[in-house]
């Protein structure tokens, strides 16, 4: 049976699964409807009638007056009301609704009449409702018992190519079958495989670009140090040659960075980083964007603050976001606020571009500035999303404000 389903194609699964389904609720109506109610309450009545029977016989045997009961009348022969006689021994319905119940037996040649009243039995109205919303309830959970049992084994494949693709298991199962699941488990095995080899390609061109990017950049610092170091203290080429310098260190930084980016997250070493010291270096760093700008920039971090991570990463990120609210901040101030794992880097500037999604950002959207802010700030959602980190972010005319989670999500 379970080759045979495993065998057919997912639309004859369904199919068949439904005609079950269909059948067991069929066999529960077919069941119910075999139920007569006035039989079942005739029997029931019918029972306790002749146990009060027996208990009459036993007393009129005895030669005494049978005690009678609320409810209950006993006649004989000559005291049997008119409308009662032409019935013959056994148990009778009276037609009308309130005239209750009667036994018809005979003892010693004489025949006896016990009625009793349709309150007597109230009760059992009570008992067979109860048994019949009962037998509802039972055709429904079982109607839902055996929906249960069958979807599971319905979906059953599906679920376990599912769990496999997310716990990333190699070879998917099921690749073998001919039907739908297979093609579905081999189209996913291609596309993992696809996946896979165009990750190895970009991590290849990553480390390959970076590597042969470093030596002229080292080339190129080099010569710049040493134009800053000869040239005139007064000469007008000494501010571009400390920019050169300052620019080819942000590009080993990022490069750095980018090769970082290019592992497996799982393979970064993680220490235990000292925020205070690193956002002082950014902050640092940023002082050539607040020149001759009315910009305060202040910090709120407990020096005593680490946090678990890869240092070099968490530079890139808080340089990055600190970088862009002193560029475009043009007065007003630049703050930076740590509590606990929890960084916020506000500014007073004027927002992000229209173009900029502040819940995804994406690599060369272009701005109105057309200054390449959406590359920076891409590479710090990648930066975030390969630390496991969260970043919240809120922008409007008056300001952004970069809110970072920095313990690993669960």
């Amino acid at each position: 049976m379970g080759f045979g389903l495993r065998a057919m194609t997912l639309r004859t699964r369904i199919t068949v699964s439904f005609v079950a389904l269909m059948v067991a609720a069929m066999a529960f109506v077919v069941a119910a409807e075999q139920l007569d109610y006035d039989e079942l309450r005739a029997y029931v009545i019918s029972e306790s009638l002749h146990d009060e029977v027996r208990r009459l016989q036993a007393e009129i045997a005895r030669g005494g007056a049978p005690a009678m009961p609320a409810g209950s009348e006993f006649y004989d022969e000559q005291t049997v009301p008119q409308g009662l006689r032409p019935y013959a021994p056994g148990y009778h319905a009276l037609p009308k609704p309130g005239d209750g119940h009667l036994q018809v037996f005979e003892l010693g040649g004489r025949r006896y009449y016990l009625l009793q009243d349709g309150e007597h039995y109230a009760y059992l109205e009570h008992v067979i409702d109860a048994y019949a919303a009962l037998v509802i309830l039972a055709c429904i959970l079982g109607a839902f018992w055996i929906g249960r049992k069958t979807s599971a084994r319905v979906i059953a494949p599906i679920t376990r190519l599912a769990e496999a693709v997310q716990n990333k298991q190699k070879p998917l199962p099921f690749q073998e079958a001919s039907d739908e699941i297979g093609v579905l488990a081999r189209a996913f095995a291609r596309h993992s495989d696809e996946l896979e080899q165009f990750l190895q390609r970009e991590r290849c061109f990553a480390g390959d670009a970076s590597h042969e990017l470093r030596t002229p950049l080292a080339i190129i610092g080099g010569a710049a140090e040493t134009l800053v170091h000869q040239l005139p203290a007064d000469s007008h080429l000494t501010a571009s040659a400390e920019r050169i310098v300052r620019t080819v260190q942000e590009m080993q930084r990022q490069l750095a960075c980018l090769l970082l980016l290019s592992r497996d997250p799982q393979t970064l070493a993680r220490t235990e980083v000292p925020l205070r010291p690193l956002i002082e270096e950014c902050m640092a760093r940023c002082q050539p964007w607040l020149a001759n700008k009315p910009v305060l920039l202040v910090v709120d971090a407990p020096a005593e603050t680490r946090v678990d991570t890869h240092a070099e990463l968490a530079r890139s990120v808080i340089w990055n976001l600190l970088r862009n609210a002193c560029q475009y901040t043009d007065e007003g101030e630049v703050r930076v606020t740590l509590q606990g794992s929890r960084l916020v880097i506000s500014d007073t500037g004027p927002g992000l571009p229209p173009t900029l999604d502040p819940q995804q950002f994406r690599r060369f959207t272009p701005s109105a500035r057309q200054s390449g802010e959406g590359l920076g700030l891409s590479i710090v959602q990648r930066i975030v999303e390969h630390l496991g980190w969260q970043m919240r972010v809120e922008s409007s005319a008056r300001g952004c404000r970069f809110t970072l989670l920095m313990a690993a999500a669960d």
